[in-house]
């Protein structure tokens, strides 16, 4: 969820941190783990050789391919086990240490068929296999409780847990900060002095509409609001419209209302692109009453639109959907 300010308080935070907005962010995202993708790639290698040996029968094949077959399940087991030292998770080690006890379990029946361990490295020896009997290599490889079958079924939890473990979600904290120029904090400052000015004057409409301006503290409110609408408008008529395509729907407005405006005595200058205030209009004519209204009466469509062209202004300039801020209105 984005992070809420009031335009000035933005403001104020990007100037006194030196003209710059600082974003935090946690970003979640999916690794891949190398070394258990590779792990997976020799253990299915592993496991097709097992499987032949699993379907082993006894005198199903001749003893040069059952050589054959136990001498690759060896070798796919030593490249397996290598591939497997440098995975870091904990379940998958537990089950390549389940492994080799299974072999270490075994040593006894695998030196009977030439199964000799190496420099680390399982290996068959084909003198003593020549010379094996065929009991000896159906305690291995027949049966519910053989070897190979017990190799099956811890390879099995290891496919499972490689399975698991391959993909993983990796919280990253990361932060991004954005510059600004104090240009950029000048004309969002008079953005928003357009919009409050509006708002205020939208209050005014009720006594302009009773003509109960009188009252000088009234009169010095309506006047100054529209001062203020006057001289941001003049600034913000400077801004360019590569920062804010709202700058030219700002003025098309102004423009477009121009004669209303002048009935207040707000004076808009479209070629000097100049807005002035004639404080000596009479706020007591009906002209001024209904031009008052259609400008600034509630809903009325000057204000609403105005008042929404300043506020994209300021997300413009600000860019508060790259800071990942939202603005919220002023109150009054």
């Amino acid at each position: 969820m984005a992070i809420q300010y009031t335009p000035i308080d933005l403001i104020n935070k990007i100037s006194n941190n030196n003209y710059s907005y600082t974003t935090h962010r946690v970003k979640k995202v999916t690794e891949t783990d190398t070394s258990v993708e590779k792990l997976q790639d020799k253990s299915e290698s592993f496991r097709k050789k097992l499987q032949k040996l699993k379907r082993y029968t006894s005198g199903g094949i001749s003893k040069d391919m059952l050589e054959t077959q136990l001498t690759d399940f060896l070798k796919s087991y030593n490249d397996m086990n290598e591939s497997a030292e440098s995975v870091t998770n904990k379940d998958i080690q537990k089950q390549i240490t389940k492994l080799e006890k299974l072999f270490t379990d075994n040593e006894k029946d695998l030196k009977k068929i030439g199964v000799e361990k190496v420099n680390g490295r399982y290996t068959l020896n084909s003198k003593t296999f020549e010379k094996a009997k065929d009991k000896n290599i159906d305690t291995l490889l027949i049966g519910h409780d053989s070897f190979i079958n017990k190799a099956d079924k811890i390879m099995r939890n290891l496919d499972d847990t490689a399975g698991n473990a391959v993909y993983s979600t990796v919280t990253h904290n990361t932060s991004t900060t954005t510059k600004y120029e104090d240009l950029d904090l000048a004309y969002a400052s008079y953005a928003t002095l357009a919009s409050s000015s509006i708002l205020t004057l939208e209050k005014c409409n009720a006594f302009v509409q009773s003509g109960n301006v009188s009252d000088a503290i009234v009169q010095e409110s309506i006047h100054d609001s529209l001062n203020f609408l006057a001289s941001s408008t003049n600034i913000i008529l400077r801004i360019s419209p590569e920062k804010s395509g709202s700058v030219k729907q700002y003025y098309e407005l102004c423009l477009e209302n121009k004669d209303k405006l002048a009935k207040v005595g707000l004076n808009f200058d479209s070629d000097n692109k100049q807005m002035t205030l004639d404080s000596t209009v009479d706020m007591t004519t009906s002209d001024y009453k209904s031009a008052f209204n259609e400008l600034f009466g509630a809903n009325a469509a000057f204000g609403t639109e105005l008042s929404a062209y300043c506020k994209n202004m300021v997300n413009d300039i600000l860019k508060t959907s790259k800071i990942g801020v939202s603005i919220i209105d002023e109150q009054i």
